[in-house]
């Protein structure tokens, strides 16, 4: 609460509507291992081709800002398979409002200095830095290893594999010649 109440420049009523679903989720699942149990569809909230005012499970959609906020002080990891079903995690945001620097204007500098577009390149290192640091707790990307970007495209590979799969993605066709094809690029 601190740390929303902590937050210059914004809309007081967006800080309060931020605690509300912090309160709607911690009401919901007290011990976040509950949460963690919880079928994907539920943990992710709003399904694919949900509006987003009305998800089917609004505690989980609306409490994301609050689980990244746990991520980030390291009070939680979070699956790959969460992460993927999501989509959109704003997880830099919440990164900079915590007042920490997960590393990543580097590595963009260094991929414009070998070439890469600039635009590209934070895309790339936002989506993969973001996953990276959430499933596994850190905070500084030079703590990422050569085995975390291994995990991370075994997840995605596997992904298509998952029971609950089908619920996000029309199909793994779809889903490889899609979104696992951007990801393995901003991986790479």
């Amino acid at each position: 609460m601190r740390f929303v109440r902590g937050q210059d420049g914004f809309n007081h009523h967006y800080l309060n509507a931020k605690l509300r679903y912090y309160r709607a989720f911690r009401e919901r699942w007290p011990d976040l291992a509950t949460w963690f149990a919880e079928p994907l569809a539920e943990r992710v909230g709003r399904l694919p081709g949900e509006s987003f005012h009305r998800p089917s499970f609004p505690a989980s959609h609306k409490a994301r800002p609050y689980l990244t906020y746990l991520g980030l002080r390291g009070y939680a990891t979070f699956d790959y398979r969460w992460m993927f079903a999501v989509g959109q995690l704003r997880v830099h945001d919440q990164a900079v409002l915590a007042g920490i620097d997960l590393g990543t204007a580097a590595l963009v500098e260094e991929a414009i200095a070998l070439g890469y577009s600039g635009p590209a390149a934070k895309q790339a290192m936002h989506w993969s830095v973001a996953r990276i640091v959430l499933r596994n707790g850190l905070t500084d990307v030079a703590d990422i290893t050569s085995e975390h970007v291994a995990e991370v495209l075994e997840a995605i590979r596997l992904f298509p594999e998952d029971p609950e799969f089908a619920a996000f993605y029309p199909s793994a066709e779809q889903f490889y010649e899609g979104p696992a094809k951007c990801w393995i690029t901003h991986l790479h």
